[in-house]
């Protein structure tokens, strides 16, 4: 069939349908005739009586509808075959989609970022050597205690002495093992600055076993983060300038080789970047703490020549090759934040603890249990918006987190990595919270009964 025959076959076809089923319409039953003759083309012509009165019948008055129906066929079908088909051109057309909702804040959110970055992008400016900095001595502390926020908002250059040293300490409740330190501590002290600032870090080698040492710093931008401009040897000292072009919080260690072997040993530590502007700093908080996860890597002891086995136990290179750590502890020894020096907060208190992870080799799945963290800071990133409510935060080795909590409950709440065997290996800390009970929130009739022998509540 040619296609300008399809309208009219069409049309004849449903108008001679409509002659034999009513049509509704409005919700009144029109009864119809055919809009053509029943006859065939060709056949014997009505006779003109007949055709009068069926010119004058009451029932074909009703055509009407019918035409109308032939009329709206033809010019679907005129249409059809001027625009050109499309694998959807039969589908209801969906609603128009309404744009995504972006609320305000995170509109002016981005503006901001965009802001901050080209801000930070233009402190690599090349400028002239810092000699008309104001200079200030930097305060360091060891863990788990961090230097009070930097109010200032000018760049100064920032003093940093850092010396390595040697010495045995008791890594666990059964063996001490010969630690190598920066200031005499393991991690190194915390160091606090803003960017912009320009660091003038000094580093003196007194480690009396003849090992080289120098500084690697994730905040520095430069070859080897400082280590090529910082290694020195026994008796030694270096310093060095390095300009901070971004906020965050970094990982610094000993990058003198074997590297695994300095990390291992316990010389690595924290550095927070803050934000330039005093106004996009992390928000006050009542307690800030610093907590480093590591692992040891030592032999089995040796034995005395009294036949029993030394109380102290020397690195094991291999263990390490294996990723199969002894000991795997915060800040540097297996009592750190249980007997020794366990972190204090009262209810309602905002704490919030500048958690590292020096490795060398294990991911820790740092987590409060009890406790919910309000505000993460992930990998260290200080700009974005933080994660909200989050329970266990991953913190691969070389990297840094910030978490926020409020405590609402009194009570003892255990920091831990949750790959759980570790609290067997030391990965066990506490938070002391006192305050008054809170049975609303968190209470029974029976009164608290910690497990017998279980290590994660006090």
């Amino acid at each position: 069939m040619a296609s300008w025959q399809t309208p009219l076959s069409v049309s004849g076809r449903m108008a001679s349908a409509a002659g034999r089923q009513p049509i509704r319409h409005g919700g009144i039953f029109l009864a119809t005739q055919p809009f053509f003759p029943r006859q065939a083309v060709g056949r014997r012509a009505l006779s003109s009586k007949t055709t009068a009165r069926a010119r004058t019948s009451p029932r074909n008055l009703t055509w009407a509808p019918a035409l109308a129906l032939s009329v709206s066929a033809l010019g679907a079908l005129f249409l059809y075959h001027r625009t050109p088909a499309r694998m959807d051109s039969f589908r209801r057309s969906a609603p128009a989609e309404k744009p995504a909702f972006v609320s305000p804040g995170r509109r002016g959110h981005d503006a901001k970022a965009d802001s901050q970055l080209q801000f930070y992008e233009t402190l690599d400016v090349e400028s002239p050597e810092p000699v008309d900095l104001p200079v200030e001595d930097a305060i360091l502390t060891t863990a788990p205690h961090v230097p009070p926020p930097i109010t200032r908002d000018h760049p100064v250059l920032l003093r940093v002495p850092l010396t390595t040293t040697t010495k045995v300490a008791q890594l666990t409740n059964q063996y001490k093992y010969e630690q190598w330190t920066f200031n005499d501590t393991v991690p190194g002290p915390f160091i606090r600055a803003r960017a912009g600032d320009v660091v003038e870090l000094t580093l003196t080698n007194r480690d009396a076993t003849g090992n080289p040492h120098n500084i690697d710093s994730h905040a520095f931008t430069g070859p080897g983060g400082g280590a090529s401009l910082t290694t020195t040897d026994e008796g030694e000292t270096k310093t060095a300038r390095f300009k901070l072009l971004q906020p965050g919080i970094f990982l610094y260690h000993c990058a003198a080789a074997p590297v695994p072997v300095h990390i291992a040993n316990g010389m690595y530590g924290l550095m927070y970047v803050q934000p330039a502007s005093p106004a996009d700093d992390l928000p006050p908080v009542d307690r800030e703490y610093y907590v480093m996860q590591s692992e040891f890597y030592h032999e089995p002891p040796e034995i005395e020549d009294d036949g029993r086995p030394s109380t102290t136990v020397e690195m094991s290179y291999p263990a390490g090759l294996r990723e199969e750590p002894s000991v795997v502890v915060f800040n540097g020894r297996e009592s750190a934040l249980t007997r020794d020096a366990p972190l204090k907060a009262r209810t309602g208190d905002r704490v919030r603890i500048f958690f590292g992870n020096a490795g060398p080799n294990l991911t820790s799945s740092f987590h409060v249990i009890g406790s919910n963290f309000s505000r993460v800071y992930r990998e260290g990133d200080v700009l974005s918006p933080p994660a909200r409510f989050v329970s266990t935060v991953a913190v691969p080795p070389g990297a840094a987190t910030i978490v926020d909590m409020k405590m609402v409950v009194p009570g003892t709440y255990t920091l831990l990595d949750h790959a759980i065997f570790r609290i067997d290996k030391g990965a066990v800390g506490f938070l002391n919270v006192s305050g008054k009970p809170r049975p609303d929130i968190y209470g029974s009739a029976l009164p608290p009964a910690p497990c017998v022998g279980c290590k994660l509540h006090a």
